[in-house]
C-alpha cells in the first residue's frame, strides 16, 4: 500500500493533467517547509490559500483542490467536501475567483464540487 504523501501527491498531479486537458495552464500552489524541533528537521507541506494548485484560461481562474475518496461509506463525500469548505472559508475570495475540490474516486472519473 503506498503512503498517503505518495497518494497525494498521485491525485494532484492527476488533477493537474485533468485541468490542463481541459486548456487551462495550471501551477501547482503547494510548497514543504522545513522546521527544526529538539535538533531534528521535520517537513510540513502547506497550502497556499488553501489550495492544491490554480488553473486559468484566460476567462476563469479556479483554485483547486485534489481529494481522493477511498471510503466507500455514503458520509465520506461530505466529510471531504466540508472540509475543504472550511480551508476555503479561511481566505477573503473575491466572487470572480472559483474554489473547486476535485475528487477522484478509484477508476472513475472525478467529482468537480464547486463553492
Amino acid at each position: 500500500m503506498a503512503s498517503s504523501v505518495k497518494k497525494g501527491n498521485y491525485y494532484k498531479r492527476k488533477s493537474k493533467e485533468y485541468y490542463e486537458k481541459l486548456g487551462y495552464v495550471v501551477q501547482l500552489t503547494e510548497f514543504c517547509c522545513g522546521m527544526v524541533i529538539k535538533g531534528r528537521t521535520i517537513y510540513r507541506k502547506i497550502d497556499i490559500f488553501g489550495s492544491d494548485g490554480i488553473a486559468m484560461n484566460g476567462k476563469e481562474i479556479i483554485f483547486w483542490n485534489s481529494k481522493a475518496l477511498t471510503s466507500e461509506r455514503k458520509e465520506a463525500l461530505t466529510e471531504v467536501i466540508g472540509h475543504t469548505r472550511i480551508e476555503f472559508a479561511k481566505y477573503p475570495f473575491p466572487k470572480s475567483v472559483k474554489r473547486q475540490a476535485i475528487i477522484w474516486k478509484p477508476r472513475e472519473k472525478p467529482i468537480i464540487y464547486e463553492y
